[in-house]
């Protein structure tokens, strides 16, 4: 009761109130939640473990989006949610990326059509004919479809050559990712680094890991350019794709697995190509090239197809020494286990005053034919003597018998012999090179629906016992691919523009900087 004036004092007791700091592991190994007074700072605990994750930090947001800033003072309950990144092999993607770099579509050929099978080598080839001439002197040698095939890997070997002189900065470079890579392991998006005269960078933005080399290389035939190697890889699909560039004139973007190779090229500023091989589960080989050829401001357009299997090699295409103002198409056949030529059929056709007249001519070569032993060819002299063959040591010119009749190809030859371009390779041991040897060899052609006749015709006008000694499988085999995979390549070879190959080429990579 209050009965007079007073004063009370309150006893108090200091308690500090406390809070908890919770972490959620998403999936990661348990954390403890930490209680403490307020104000108590709170230092990031040891990081939980995840099978198959990297912990990349604490966010302050279950969306993960906001990083929580360690140490955490205690002013209220706070939770913090992990974040994680799934570990991926960025060394093994790279190991694999960089493994041999120098894939050749010469892999895809067999060993005897190629051009450095020693069988395919030869010291010299005949080229004067002005004396008689022995059959069995005479060489078989690629004609000039598989030259043209030759031809384009020959020149993407130029660029395989650059890329084995960096094999050991490659290494190199590979072993400081991999050192820069275990001291920091959360920042894999860029690496740059200069090893001796090349500036390297390595980027990896978690499906596409690069590789890009950029230097100065001095090339055979091309000199002193500016070059870079960018290898790049889908690491969802293991497949390459490797691009070269040397200088501006010169450059090759290829992709490969084990079953697939493709390039696109440009080379001395005047050729652009594109081939393809791809290798079936049965083993057999399918090719094709598009080849873009400028001489002194002509655009050449030349293709061509080709089929390997255990037995044969067939190459169709249209470059050849076909007539002028005629379609040409040539179908060539080759013995997979020898290399050699068996021999190959033309179809030329002429239109005039919207009338075409098709011509389809078997070639074969001498040594594939009984009754000629010896060949001499008589240049002419002046303008009104006309140029012609001579077989056997005789003087007498070779004669041809036209077909005849009231038809489109009355005044034409039955059959006939030709010089025919073919090419031979050797290897010079001064240069330590191989070199082309491109020679005109006589063939014997004859209309493929006058084959019937030909024993006998070369019989009335020559009185030679002519006979084709040719196995009549092969025979069979080019006339059966002429029938199929001319019309085939006709459909298909304009599939690739100059202006898709100069787009697969692509231009040289560069990164903008971040």
């Amino acid at each position: 009761p209050a009965t007079a004036d007073a004063s009370y004092y309150a006893v108090i007791t200091s308690v500090k109130k406390q809070y908890t700091l919770t972490f959620v592991a998403n999936g990661g190994s348990d954390v403890s939640a930490i209680t403490a007074d307020y104000g108590t700072s709170i230092a990031a605990p040891t990081a939980p473990t995840r099978e198959g994750y990297r912990f990349t930090g604490w966010c302050a947001d279950e969306a993960l989006q906001t990083a929580a800033s360690f140490p955490i003072t205690l002013t209220t309950n706070t939770t913090v949610y992990a974040k994680w990144n799934q570990i991926v092999d960025v060394k093994g993607y790279l190991a694999t990326l960089v493994d041999n770099l120098a894939v050749s579509p010469t892999s895809f050929i067999p060993e005897p059509m190629r051009k450095t099978y020693s069988k395919n080598l030869v010291t010299s080839v005949v080229d004067d004919y002005s004396d008689f001439v022995a059959v069995e002197d005479l060489k078989k040698g690629f004609g000039e479809q598989w030259h043209m095939i030759l031809d384009n890997i020959t020149q993407s070997e130029t660029f395989f050559t650059v890329l084995l002189g960096v094999e050991d900065t490659v290494t190199g470079s590979v072993v400081a990712f991999n050192n820069y890579f275990d001291s920091n392991p959360s920042d894999t998006a860029s690496y740059n680094t200069k090893i001796g005269d090349y500036n390297v960078t390595i980027r990896f933005d978690g499906t596409n890991i690069y590789y890009v080399l950029d230097f100065t290389a001095n090339i055979p035939l091309i000199g002193e350019v500016q070059a870079q190697i960018a290898a790049n890889m889908n690491v969802t699909e293991t497949k390459k794709t490797v691009r070269i560039q040397l200088g501006d004139a010169n450059a090759l973007t290829y992709t490969s697995d084990e079953n697939l190779y493709t390039f696109a090229i440009k080379y001395l500023g005047v050729r652009r190509a594109y081939f393809s091989l791809v290798r079936d589960e049965d083993g057999k080989v399918t090719g094709r090239i598009n080849e873009y050829l400028t001489v002194k401001g002509v655009g050449i357009k030349s293709a061509a197809d080709f089929y390997i299997d255990d037995t044969y090699v067939a190459a169709v295409g249209n470059k050849g020494d076909g007539v002028p103002l005629m379609d040409t198409y040539i179908n060539e056949l080759y013995d997979v286990k020898t290399g050699e030529m068996l021999g190959y059929e033309v179809r030329e056709t002429k239109t005039v005053s919207k009338v075409s007249v098709t011509f389809n001519t078997l070639w074969f070569d001498l040594h594939d034919l009984s009754g000629i032993n010896s060949i001499r060819y008589h240049e002419a002299e002046n303008d009104k003597d006309t140029s012609y063959f001579s077989v056997n040591g005789s003087s007498a010119q070779w004669k041809s018998k036209t077909v005849g009749g009231l038809n489109l190809k009355t005044a034409s030859r039955r059959f006939d012999i030709e010089f025919r371009t073919q090419y031979f390779y050797r290897y010079n041991t001064e240069t330590q090179k191989y070199e082309e040897i491109r020679a005109q060899v006589p063939m014997l052609f004859v209309q493929e629906e006058q084959m019937e006749n030909l024993i006998s015709d070369v019989k009335t006008v020559n009185s030679v016992d002519l006979a084709v000694t040719l196995d009549p499988t092969y025979l069979a085999k080019i006339e059966s691919d002429y029938d199929t995979l001319i019309d085939l390549f006709i459909a298909n070879k304009a599939d690739m523009t100059e202006e898709q190959i100069v787009a697969i080429i692509g231009d040289p990579v560069s990164f903008e900087e971040e």
